[in-house]
């Protein structure tokens, strides 16, 4: 929060994809005018039942494609959303479509894990994250890297039967994600390890970059 904060100019803040208020209710908890975009209505009605979630704006809207009536001084995509859209494309369109949105010398700040393709074998992976008397809860990867892409499937077995809980991810390389900015218009201004501000460098398992849109 304390990051987001120090980046916080006159006026309000975009979170993408703002989802149940993880970062924007404790960010407005700490004076940040917060606005979000979400099309969810499942996620905001989870947002509107938490104390101080049904004060926050929140407007319906795509992150791969949006458009708004008014400029903000920062947005920001944070929890590794950027990965959820499926394709280049479609990340691509994101950062163009923030920065249509941002203030001249705006900020978009984007976090996303550092990839690790050596974590599969064979383009696979097989983990059994807990096991008890009476369930197994089992997650399977599958990688191809021709495309960045990864499918996962957490697979939850139990006496009452089995559950499928499947997720689906393009992960992008930071080099990569520069030129999607670059593309938009957007620069890199600083990329760090974590929200503390640590060194962004070869063991890094995270990545928080922080791109400007500056004035024509």
């Amino acid at each position: 929060m304390e990051f987001l904060a120090t980046l916080q100019a006159d006026g309000p803040v975009l979170e993408l994809a703002i989802g149940t208020g993880r970062i924007a209710i404790p960010l407005a908890a700490r004076g940040v005018d917060v606005h979000g975009l979400d099309t969810s209505e499942e996620m905001v009605a989870k947002l509107r039942e938490k104390p101080g979630g049904e004060d926050i704006p929140v407007l319906p809207g795509d992150i791969s494609k949006f458009s708004l009536d008014r400029k903000y001084p920062l947005a920001f995509l944070v929890l590794n959303t950027i990965y959820a859209l499926q394709s280049q494309e479609e990340q691509i369109s994101c950062f163009e479509s923030v920065a249509a949105i941002l203030e001249p010398g705006g900020h978009f700040v984007v976090e996303g894990f550092m990839p690790d393709p050596a974590r599969f074998v064979r383009n696979s992976r097989t983990q059994v994250h807990d096991v008890g008397l009476q369930h197994v809860l089992i997650e399977a990867d599958k990688h191809d890297p021709s495309t960045q892409q990864v499918l996962e499937q957490h697979v939850h077995i139990r006496e009452g039967g089995i559950e499928l809980y499947p997720a689906f991810l393009r992960y992008i390389w930071p080099s990569e994600m520069d030129l999607m900015a670059r593309l938009a218009g957007l620069r890199l201004v600083n990329r760090f390890g974590g929200w503390a501000g640590e060194p962004f460098d070869a063991r890094a398992t995270n990545n928080v970059s922080v791109y400007r849109l500056d004035a024509a």
